[in-house]
Formats: structure tokens, sequence, C-alpha cells
């Protein structure tokens, strides 16, 4: 399966980060266009998630880096999906900023 990783440094710290994150993958509508399906589970101790759907599965990580954090995002596409892999990257990035800015 062709994989995808997003990272995003950030000026918040990471627990403030990961609490956007989940907020991202429970609420946000694109996402929910594109999976209904979808599944998610937090590890907030570790600030860790996974999304999975029929159609993909998501690993994220929070990191404290500095004042701030880093958020990666490690997405797995079936082969069907690999002409899409640049917009799902670029979707990523973007909303990432948005949640995060």
């Amino acid at each position: 399966m062709p994989k995808i990783t997003v990272n995003h440094e950030s000026q918040t710290a990471a627990p403030e980060a990961f609490e956007k994150i989940k907020n991202f993958f429970e609420t946000d509508q694109d996402i929910r266009k594109l999976a209904s399906d979808m599944k998610i589970s937090f590890s907030d101790d570790k600030l860790t998630g996974k999304a999975t759907a029929s159609q993909f599965s998501a690993d994220f990580t929070v990191k404290a880096e500095g004042e701030g954090s880093k958020v990666s995002v490690l997405v797995d596409l079936p082969f069907i999906l690999t002409p899409f892999k640049g917009k799902v990257q670029e979707t990523l990035e973007k909303k990432l900023k948005k949640y995060l800015a």
C-alpha cells in the first residue's frame, strides 16, 4: 500500500496540539465526507492516535519540540487510490495548518 507522511511543526504546545488534532479527526466535515465509516482511537498519555476506514488508515503522533510541537501523520492508501496520493497529502497539509495555526 502506498504511504504518505505529512509532518507539521507548530508553535502550539504538544498537549494542546494533540487536542486540536483529535478535534480535527472527530469533527472535520471534509474528512467525514471521504470516510463516513472512519473509526478513531486515541492514546492520550502517548499523544498518539489511529484512524481506520474502508479506504485508508492513518496513524498520528504529536511530540514536544522546543516550545512547540511536531505532528506526524502516516497514511496508508490502497493501490487503487495511488493517483490521489498528492491530493491527499496536500489536503492534510492544509488541514494541519488550519487546525494548528
